[in-house]
Order: C-alpha cells, then structure tokens, then sequence
C-alpha cells in the first residue's frame, strides 16, 4: 500500500490539534497555525485559479518570510512543486535554474524584482511574477488570497510525489535540481524530532535562509510538524537584533552555521555574554552545513554553557544524516551518528564496504533519499551505488563507537558562510577573462570554519595584467560570495601526468602560507 503521508496533510494536522498556538513571530507580528492554514488554502485556491496544478513548477526569491512558508505550502496541497533559489544569485544563473525547471510563476520582493526580470529573459515559462511586499511592477502576493473559496488539498496526493527542487551544481558545473518528495521530508523531519529531542514547548530561531534545505527541514518544518513556534529572521546581521530575538521570544533551539557560532564566541563579550549565560533561554545548539572546528565547539561551549551539537547532512538526503547526541557523549571533531531511519556506510572505489577506522565514500540509505536528479537520469543513476546507496562524495571514517568524522570533500566544493561555491562556475568566469589562459580556484579553510576562495591564473603570453582587474572582472560576473577573496598569477600550474590541476597542492599551498606568522 502506499504511503500516504504528505506535507499538507502535515500542517493541517497540527492546526487542527494546536489552532491558537503561535507558530510565527516576525517583524512584531504573530501568526497562530490557525492563520497560516487559512491563508495557505486561500493560496492554493489563487494558484489553482492561475492554472497551477499538480507537477507545475513554481519559484521562490525571497528572503526569509511567513509569505515563504504560505506559498511552498499551498503548492504542496496541490501537488505543484516549489524551486526556491538562492537570492545572491545572478539574474542569468536564476535565468538557467527556472528555464530547467520550467517555473510557470515566481514570488520574489521588490528587492530581488531585478533579478527575477532578468531571469525571465531566460525562462520563456515564466508568466507570473508576484511580490511580497506589492508594487508596481508586479502582483502583490495578496492577490493570490483573494478567492472565497479554499483549496484544503489534493486527496489522491502520495508520499512520493515532488515536493521541491533544489538546485545544486552538477559535473558539467551547471546547476542540476535534487528531486524531494513529500516522503524525503516527511521521514527526515521525523528522525530530526528523535535525535534532538525536541518538542512543542520548543521555539526555533529561523536564522539560516529557507532556500538552505537545512534551514527548511530543521527550523520550518520540524516545528511545524511539533506545534512550536518559528522566530523568523530575515538576516543574521547585526548579531544585536538577533540577541534581541532570541531573549524577547525565549529562544531554546538555535541552529546555524560554524562562522555564527564563531562570530558569536569573539563579538558576543562582557555584559552581552554574561546576560546569554545567566539568563538563556536557549538549551540547544546545532551546527551544520560545514565543517565545524573544534576550537570553535569548544570556546562556544564554554562561553554560553549550551550544548553544540554538530551534524551533517546533504541536499540529497532532505539534508540530515547524522548528529552528535544531546544527552549522550558529543565528540567534537566528528559530525556524530546516524539519525533513526537512516543508514550510513563506507565504501571504497570499488564500492565494498569498508571496516571501522578506515576511510571512504560516506554512503546513505533511508526514506529520506531523494527521488533522483530533475531531467538527468545518467547522473542520478551515477549518484548511487549499485545496491542503491547514495553517493555523497564526502571521505569519511568511522570511530569504535560508530560516530562519523568527515575527512574531505571527495569534491572541490567550497562552503562560504555555509552557502556552496563551485570552483568551475568561478574558473569559467576567470577563463572568460581576454588575459587568461588557465585558472584554478580552491577553498582554504579559515578558524571560523568559513572558506576563503583564493584563485590561480597563469596569463597568456605577453599580457601583463593585474589581479585587481580580475578581481573586477569577478565582481561584476559573480555574486559577491563567489568571488575570490584573493587571485595569485602564477608562471604555471601544477599538474599530474595526465594534465590534470593538483588542486591538493594549491589548497595546502595557500593554507600554508596563511598560517605563517
């Protein structure tokens, strides 16, 4: 029989058991999930008037808002699939992921309408632009609660039907979607609840952006499918407002990233640490999204006296994996254990599976895997093994006691303030250059758990130009995350027998000459 669990069955059941509580507070407004079922049925009746139906695309530019959550919502109820995009991004990039996806209509702000017009140059699929925050250029969201009628879901809907497209760099360097259905999140959401221990009485921090599948499944629809109440942010800086947040709401999860909990531990001094210390709400921790440093694990713990519960997780899992308990031993250095309902294993290049404290290939079974990659099923294929285990690409190895520690990046992927940086999407950029003959870019880790992107460029003969102006050059091509925080010009770049780039020995090359005194 199939399984019938879906995420608008999911929030419908918990307003029907808690309809007064709040599960909003944003910009001193507060929402009970009595209000969000309503305005998200209304929703889907706007969208259903649209013609949006079940399998449609529809894409979010927007930062973190309760008009976010309504619409993935409401789409859900139809079965049409949401396709939230990074809102850094450059028009042409937004341009190439709604075209792929075929995004019938967009809800994006005033802020962002620049970039969602360029897109559509891109995406001729691309007929309904709506915003947050109304104007003239576009719909305001509003119009799309305006039918009486209500849309309260499609009944015939099942766990395995597309939820959302996240979009993620494929081996071409171009974006690729990671299919998610309704049950990759559903069973993700539920293993996160009994590996956190958390519970209705929580109050989650939104901090982290809704388009991060992170921040989706841990700080949105776990304390949706608990009753609790979100404090949605909208940036996470200055910290104060944050501070501010987290004591007016009384706070008690707080996930982010190893650069906040870094930041935290150097800015947050004095009076303001004292007064988190002595009177903090908040009683959990949770890193993910990279790497965290042991150092910063443990000055933050020592600073606030909460615990910091690192995981890891990936987009093709509806994203956690593993996570150091709350009430049993928390290793710093390793990313923890696997979540219930999940499976975690080694396996070499041969895909045999490996012993304890050995390294290999961290491989992922459970209900929370997702369905494949959006129109690419050579690559989707490639991403399992040949018993239908995912493929992370990360290097890990594990301890006596079955915690998981990540020793690399099987891939060149840089992580900066959490959010993926492609190394080719930059080379492309640096190559595009008229001076250029070859470019490497790499990812140096830092003490805060960021990474700097630092690039190597050999210049073609005779040309003498600086790396400012290829710095330029990136400014004006790539969002400002992406673009290198420093480009050396080298006479050549070292290279394998086949030709091939070491980057190892760039990346070490450039740590190396970051720790010198």
């Amino acid at each position: 029989m199939r399984d019938q669990r879906t995420l608008h069955t999911l929030l419908a059941d918990t307003a029907r058991r808690v309809p007064e509580a709040v599960v909003f507070h944003y910009r001193g407004q507060v929402w009970t999930y009595l209000h969000l079922e309503e305005r998200v049925e209304r929703c889907a009746a706007g969208l259903s008037k649209l013609g949006i139906g079940r399998g449609d695309t529809f894409g979010i530019l927007l930062r973190n808002s309760p008009e976010f959550v309504v619409l993935f919502f409401a789409l859900a109820r139809l079965g049409a699939v949401a396709v939230p995009v990074n809102f850094l991004e450059r028009g042409d990039r937004v341009g190439y992921i709604f075209a792929d996806a075929g995004v019938k209509g967009c809800l994006t702000s005033r802020e962002f309408l620049k970039t969602v017009q360029e897109a559509q140059t891109h995406c001729p699929s691309l007929k309904h632009v709506f915003l947050k925050d109304g104007g003239s250029d576009a719909l305001s969201f509003d119009r799309l609660l305006e039918p009486a009628t209500r849309t309260a879901g499609d009944p015939s809907l099942m766990s395995d039907a597309l939820a959302l497209l996240i979009y993620t760099a494929g081996t071409t360097g171009l974006p690729k979607g990671v299919m998610l259905t309704h049950g990759n999140f559903m069973a993700n959401v539920e293993s996160c609840r009994q590996a956190i221990e958390v519970g209705e009485k929580d109050r989650f921090l939104c901090l982290l952006p809704m388009f991060h599948s992170f921040s989706w499944t841990v700080n949105v629809l776990l304390p949706i499918r608990l009753g609790s109440s979100i404090v949605i942010m909208e940036s996470l800086l200055p910290f104060d407002p944050v501070l501010k947040a987290i004591w007016e709401h009384h706070v008690t999860v707080f996930c982010a990233v190893p650069p906040i909990f870094a930041a935290l531990t150097q800015k947050v001094r004095g009076l303001k640490a004292l007064a988190l210390r002595v009177v903090n709400p908040v009683r959990v921790a949770i890193s993910g999204a990279a790497a965290l440093p042991v150092a910063v694990h443990k000055d933050f713990e020592k600073a606030f006296h909460i615990p910091l519960l690192e995981g890891y997780g990936l987009t093709e899992a509806a994203p956690v994996v593993t996570v150091n308990p709350l009430h049993k031993a928390r290793k710093p250095g390793t990313v923890g254990l696997p979540i219930p309902g999940v499976e975690v294993k080694l396996v070499d290049e041969e895909e045999r599976s490996l012993p304890t404290g050995q390294v290999g290939e961290v491989c992922v079974r459970g209900a929370n895997v997702m369905a494949g990659y959006y129109k690419r099923s050579e690559e989707s294929r490639a991403s399992f093994t040949r018993d239908g285990w995912l493929k992370s690409g990360d290097l890990g190895r594990f301890d006596a006691e079955g915690y998981l520690s990540i020793v690399d990046r099987k891939k060149d992927l840089i992580l900066v303030k959490g959010l993926n940086v492609y190394p080719q999407e930059i080379e492309h950029v640096l190559e595009g250059h008229p001076a250029v003959a070859e470019a490497a870019v790499v990812g140096v880790p830092d003490d805060t758990g960021d990474e700097a992107i630092r690039a190597f460029v050999v210049l073609k003969e005779g040309r003498t130009d600086a790396p400012l102006t290829l710095l330029a050059h990136c400014r004006a091509r790539l969002a400002p995350y992406k673009t290198p925080n420093g480009i050396e010009i080298r006479a050549e770049l070292p290279k394998n027998a086949m030709g091939k780039v070491l980057k190892k020995e760039l990346r070490n090359e450039a740590q190396s000459k970051r720790r010198r005194p």
